[in-house]
């Protein structure tokens, strides 16, 4: 049996597929938008400013041993308790991360890109905030692959539900990434996680 050449595409429904996939693609930049406002408000709770808000924030730079956030009108702002500000990752000036710590001890890094998929569309270009979940509890959420205790484990908030799967049997996953990490101390020692 030969294959038959196909026929031309039906242009209605060419049409009707550019039509979905652009508003599946309208639907993951709201989704995304959601998951980054959401994010900011766990920053503005865990880690607040000064003054103003993380959603606000237009650049953050570090300046001496204190990150400070910049505002679009060209206002700035500390974190409400500095103590909180422990390491970052590049330039300080142009950090591409900055580390935050809370008074249990657990680690959250912003991360910034311009050309990211989250970082191209924000203000602050924040293209994620991972949260170290090691020897969290979760409630109904196992950490995968978590045989030692003692491991660290981030979390990413901004693609939040990506990385939560939930098995046949009704068990809820996190496949979150398993890595230390280095960064720069503000003091500017190594400082490791």
């Amino acid at each position: 049996m030969t294959a038959q050449p196909h026929p031309q595409i039906d242009h209605g429904f060419e049409s009707f597929i550019k039509e979905e996939v652009t508003l599946i693609s309208s639907l993951n930049d709201a989704r995304i938008q959601q998951m980054m406002d959401y994010s900011k408000q766990f920053l503005d709770k865990v880690f607040p400013l000064s003054k103003g808000s993380h959603k606000d924030v237009r650049n953050y730079v570090v300046y001496y041993q204190h990150l400070l956030a910049f505002f679009e009108d060209g206002t700035q702002a500390g974190l409400k308790s500095p103590k909180q500000f422990v390491a970052l990752s590049g330039h300080k000036e142009d950090p591409t991360s900055v580390v935050l710590k809370n008074d249990e001890g657990y680690h959250v890094e912003i991360i910034f890109n311009p050309n990211g998929k989250r970082g191209r569309r924000d203000a602050a270009c924040v293209d994620d905030i991972q949260v170290e979940t090691k020897a969290m509890d979760m409630g109904d959420v196992t950490i995968a692959a978590n045989d030692e205790p003692s491991r660290t484990h981030w979390f990413s908030m901004v693609r939040g539900d990506s990385e939560i799967t939930t098995t046949k049997a009704g068990k809820r996953i996190c496949k979150c990434i398993e890595k230390a990490k280095s960064f720069t101390g503000k003091d500017g020692e190594d400082y490791r996680i």
